[in-house]
């Protein structure tokens, strides 16, 4: 085994609803058994989550309502135009819902031409569909037609185009998906973060990784919360992205929080192209071995024995193949190195330096790199107390981006500095901005749902939960919603799931444990605190 030595840089279980990424807008009587059956199985075997109704709708639940959510919560929209596909009602409300969602649509043209959609020739099967039932109100045919005139502008796939080869369009098409899908998996890493030495951290290990050479290479990113693992680790893996290094890949974010069942059957589906039932299932795809060379990224490990179920043998890797690992504690590192033969490297996290973290939070405070006339000081001084860890300059630097007026440079700013220079727990210094008095009581109690309970969901799904919760006034839970994504204290990823960074977490779930020693608890997300509540009788039953 070698070993290399990289010196620092100065630099839940998920919610539920529908897992899907791609899906496919269809007029089943035309393609449903042939064309769109044949493109959801290579949509699978890609180590995609494709939706095509019928098979993909659960038994017993309403399947409009399904298909309206699998709509909703795909990243990528695969409309197929059939020649009788404008005589489906729910085809062309489909086809409004996804030119309205803003994402990726493919258009597939099959056996009919663009000029078809735009529904010009009074003869054409789409003009003719969209006349001829009189059911139909002149309100939804134009708009209808409206939909289909914008689709018919989108770059597509025509099956004129490959000769009328089936095959070589369905894998063009998958292509597409794939490559969008890999390219949007991760959130952007936002530009200022280009301010703050990442390039030149990121350069320094993808070379120590391609040094590694043909053996299984293993890189540790170590370090305390909130210095900036994650986004590292993240940064890497959008590196590899641009290029073919490596055959598959896959990134299991917050392993902490999430079931290893769950991150299990996504390394199943992106490595495997399996869909597996349970662990026993997984160990059997795993020891088969791998023909490809792979890149794993497992983020904020705390355990031994999770590294050892995602990878119950590192020796059935294949030679070349990468595994990057975030975790706060040195010593399970340590372990995970005596894996196997295979080379490692551990790169500790630092601080940031004190120009980059002036830079950072002036960044999120002022939206430049220098504070603003009369702040400069004050800048400094809140910056330096922020310890270089760049969760904090961010969050503290949103809390003051407001905060411009004569009456906070005398006291909100001096009070803030005051608080954090007296503050070494890092959740403390955070709780700086979940107190802040312009954050409502209701917004802050949405904060602590989302600590306790909402973490991975839909957010379509949890706004339906907060407007039942009767606000002040209606539309009410958005507007706090954006004002908690405003403070850096919540956000919504690619897929749209609500993510807040784990130790945001911690400060959210630490302050219902506060509340709880002084009276009812507010929140019960822990099966062992509800366990040991009703065993001392703290709460009726």
């Amino acid at each position: 085994m070698k070993f290399y030595v990289n010196e620092p840089f100065v630099p839940s279980k998920r919610g539920g609803g529908m897992m899907f990424d791609v899906f496919l807008n269809h007029r089943g009587p035309d393609v449903k058994g042939s064309f769109a059956a044949h493109l959801h199985q290579a949509l699978q075997e890609e180590g995609c989550r494709p939706f095509l109704d019928k098979p993909d709708l659960e038994k017993g639940l309403p399947g409009q309502e399904k298909i309206y959510e699998a709509l909703r919560c795909a990243s990528v929209h695969v409309a197929i135009f059939s020649k009788d596909y404008a005589g489906s009602n729910y085809c062309l409300k489909e086809l409004c819902d996804m030119l309205g969602s803003k994402k990726l649509i493919i258009p597939v043209f099959y056996d009919v031409s663009p000029s078809v959609l735009r529904c010009e020739d009074p003869d054409g099967p789409y003009t003719k569909a969209l006349n001829i039932d009189g059911t139909r109100s002149a309100t939804d045919v134009k708009k209808w037609k409206d939909a289909l005139r914008e689709a018919a502008d989108l770059n597509g796939f025509k099956l004129d185009d490959y000769n009328g080869n089936e095959a070589d369009l369905k894998t063009a098409i998958v292509r597409k998906v794939r490559d969008h899908l890999r390219a949007s998996q991760l959130s952007p890493v936002p530009p200022y973060q280009d301010q703050v030495g990442l390039k030149e951290t990121v350069k320094e290990l993808i070379e120590t990784l391609n040094r590694m050479e043909k053996d299984v290479g293993i890189l540790s990113l170590v370090g305390m919360g909130g210095i900036g693992k994650t986004t590292l680790a993240k940064e890497i893996y959008r590196c590899f992205e641009k290029n073919d290094t490596f055959d598959k890949k896959s990134f299991l974010m917050d392993v902490r929080e999430s079931a290893i069942l769950d991150l299990q059957k996504q390394l199943a589906r992106h490595l495997f192209k399996a869909d597996v039932k349970d662990t026993e299932e997984f160990n059997k795809c795993f020891n088969r071995g791998m023909d490809r060379k792979v890149l794993i990224v497992i983020d904020d490990v705390h355990q031994n024995d999770q590294f050892d179920k995602l990878i119950p043998d590192i020796n059935k890797l294949r030679p070349g193949s990468r595994i990057i690992i975030t975790s706060r504690d040195s010593n399970v590192v340590n372990n995970i190195m005596k894996n196997g033969n295979c080379e490692y490297c551990k790169h500790r996290m630092a601080p940031l330096s004190t120009t980059d973290s002036r830079h950072l939070f002036n960044w999120h405070a002022f939206q430049s790199t220098d504070a603003i006339d009369g702040f400069q000081e004050l800048a400094e001084k809140v910056a330096d107390a922020c310890c270089g860890l760049p969760l904090a300059l961010r969050v503290i630097g949103r809390f003051l981006f407001d905060k411009r007026e004569e009456r906070d440079l005398k006291s909100t700013w001096p009070q803030t500095i005051k608080t954090l220079s007296k503050e070494e727990d890092i959740l403390n210094k955070l709780k700086v901005s979940y107190d802040d008095h312009s954050l409502s009581p209701q917004a802050r109690k949405m904060f602590l749902d989302i600590a306790c309970f909402m973490i991975g969901q839909p957010g379509h799904i949890a706004m339906q939960i907060f407007e039942a919760c009767k606000f002040d006034y209606e539309g009410a839970q958005t507007v706090f919603f954006r004002k908690l994504e405003d403070k850096c204290l919540v956000e919504l990823d690619e897929d749209g799931r609500i993510r807040m960074h784990d130790l945001l977490r911690d400060m959210g779930r630490e302050v219902v444990k506060n509340n709880m020693e002084k009276g009812t608890p507010s929140h019960l997300w822990d099966p062992e605190m509800v366990q040991r509540m009703l065993q001392n009788k703290e709460v009726s039953t």
